[in-house]
């Protein structure tokens, strides 16, 4: 079997766009290991009581992604041989036709009831893997390729700890947003009939209590009355319309994509910017003082804290947390002064951000 490889920070077409808006490559986020990953406990030592690990059967792909119909339509025609695993994982879905509209491919009801009432289970309920998760090829995605917009951003681990975050939670937005409009405009301009969106975006749409599941949806059954309504002309061609979806956003450029999404694209967008920027910045605060943070283990060596992510927790010298006080938002070269005079080092300008990167120390005021 041939395994897909993992190389790219975004699928190919979102990387296409956000090289357009960003106008330069996203670092990777290289502490956060797929292959070999990063949340699970290491075969060669004791299991860290103080890390709540995933299983290893499992990792993270314990959550059923939502494709939109252009990626869909991307992945089905993807001749690559590499990727016909991957292909399979979803042709499987669509023959399923369980939350399958011209929309895209969306998890089935039992499955976002499961999921909502489930958290505790994430990262280690079997019943709950993803069908994309490739288990003969080490658990590897087989949908990398064209993940969707919550596969492409979450990470466990971020090299810029908390800025990190920040950035990738915006990039998460802008491509939900896009992943929002996008579909909408394909399906019209693939030529989908006014009553099977009435069917997708019915009249009387409201938040409140859903209706109880049926018994289709309890054994994982699509309703084939519901389908021919939802797909009407289209019914039976379902791959034929994903693939025609797909080739629309072929020819599409950044400023295209912007135009169909409206404001709110135009909005994420620029909040993307800000935190690309803040991402590639290392500039210090002028003035700092502690954050909130959480010691969770301690050594003769050093102290386990958490700041801002209890999955990614930080390892520190004792004596670094003897000084903290010192930073209480006076001029950040004043407290360093005073450090110098008084303990008789000098804090490290590396290890400085790397406190501010993880919320250990934070700014404070103007």
């Amino acid at each position: 079997m041939v395994i897909p490889e993992i190389s790219t920070v975004l699928p190919p077409l979102y990387a296409r766009w956000m090289d357009t808006l960003l106008s330069s490559p996203i670092p990777h986020e290289n502490r956060a290991t797929c292959d070999d990953c990063a949340m699970c406990a290491p075969a060669s030592a004791a299991a860290d009581d103080t890390v709540r690990y995933f299983s290893p059967r499992t990792k993270c792909c314990t959550y059923l992604p939502t494709i939109p119909n252009y990626l869909v339509g991307r992945a089905l025609e993807d001749g690559d041989f590499a990727f016909s695993a991957g292909r399979a994982t979803l042709e499987k879905r669509v023959q399923a036709g369980v939350g399958v509209t011209p929309i895209g491919v969306a998890p089935g009801r039992k499955f976002s009831v499961l999921y909502e009432s489930g958290r505790e289970g994430f990262g280690h309920a079997e019943s709950m893997r993803c069908p994309h998760y490739l288990e003969e090829a080490g658990g590897r995605c087989g949908l990398w390729k064209h993940r969707n917009a919550i596969c492409s951003t979450w990470f466990c681990k971020f090299e810029r700890g908390g800025v990190g975050q920040v950035f990738w939670l915006r990039m998460r937005n802008l491509l939900r947003e896009i992943e929002r409009t996008l579909p909408t405009w394909c399906a019209l301009e693939a030529g989908i009939e006014l009553e099977s969106l009435e069917e997708v975006f019915p009249l009387d749409a409201r938040p409140g209590r859903p209706e109880s599941l049926t018994a289709g949806e309890l054994d994982g059954v699509a309703d084939p009355v519901l389908s021919r309504r939802v797909w009407g002309t289209w019914f039976g061609r379902e791959r034929e319309f994903y693939g025609r979806c797909g080739r629309l956003v072929e020819s599409l450029s950044w400023a295209d994509v912007e135009r169909i999404g409206g404001a709110m694209v135009s909005a994420e967008a620029r909040l993307t910017v800000r935190a690309y920027r803040d991402l590639l910045s290392d500039e210090l605060p002028g003035r700092l003082r502690p954050g909130e943070f959480r010691v969770v283990g301690t050594t003769t060596e050093s102290v386990r804290v958490v700041g801002y992510a209890g999955a990614d927790p930080l390892d520190l010298d004792p004596d670094i947390l003897q000084i903290l006080p010192y930073f209480d938002g006076r001029p950040l070269t004043e407290s360093l002064s005073t450090i110098r005079e008084e303990k008789g080092f000098d804090v490290e300008r590396d290890l400085l951000r790397r406190l501010v990167d993880f919320g250990i120390l934070v700014p404070s005021g103007p």
